[in-house]
């Protein structure tokens, strides 16, 4: 079957993520952190609420704070170094995006558990990237995190195909789970290297 959609998820697959400073400058310092702990696990997940644009900047402040049970930093640093988790767009896929575009019909959608501080600095960075896809799924406008089947359900009628004729690519292994639970191709992001081979053994030019 002729795939005649790919969707790529952002973070830690096109994006680069790093997440040394706001260890350092958030989580470290917490009187809750110790070698045994997974703090800054726990912090994420208790983040999906924010990454589903249910509260504001000043209500995730605070539950952090909360959650942290310290307020080092006031509302300004404390997002400063909490977007800082957003590196860089990966220059490689800008490329492999690019070729994607060039030498097939292909319709090219992202979807992300992003929230709207996150997405803002990043626009910030490279605004280029609004202009690699054809459709935007971003979890804080729609109300919903990966890997509710909702939000791929959407995607699908966002493709305009059928779910055998998309590729999700994604670095989260539930998310590909939930992704093929509907007949989506899934493809679990490791390295770029392995995801040309996997593209191309779908027939898809590069």
């Amino acid at each position: 079957m002729t795939i005649k959609a790919i969707i790529f998820d952002l973070g830690g697959v096109v994006v680069e993520l790093d997440f040394s400073r706001f260890f350092k400058d958030v989580i470290e310092i917490s009187p809750l952190n110790t070698a045994n702990s997974s703090l800054l696990l726990e912090f994420w997940r208790q983040s999906d609420i924010y990454h589903q644009g249910k509260i504001t900047n000043i209500e995730f402040y605070s539950q952090a704070c909360e959650l942290l049970q310290t307020c080092a930093l006031n509302q300004e640093q404390f997002f400063d170094s909490f977007n800082s988790v957003i590196s860089h767009v990966k220059e490689d896929f800008l490329v492999l995006i690019k070729n994607l575009k060039e030498q097939n019909k292909i319709k090219l959608l992202c979807l992300s558990n992003v929230n709207s501080s996150h997405w803002h600095y990043l626009l910030e960075q490279n605004k280029e990237i609004v202009e690699l896809f054809d459709e935007l799924i971003l979890s804080f406008e729609v109300h919903m995190t990966k890997p509710d089947p909702r939000l791929f359900k959407l995607a699908i009628q966002k493709a305009e195909c059928k779910p055998e004729e998309i590729v999700f690519i994604d670095d989260g292994l539930n998310n590909i789970r939930s992704a093929r639970d509907l007949r989506i191709n899934g493809i679990k992001f490791t390295n770029l290297e392995n995801l040309i081979n996997e593209l191309k053994s779908l027939k898809i030019n590069l």
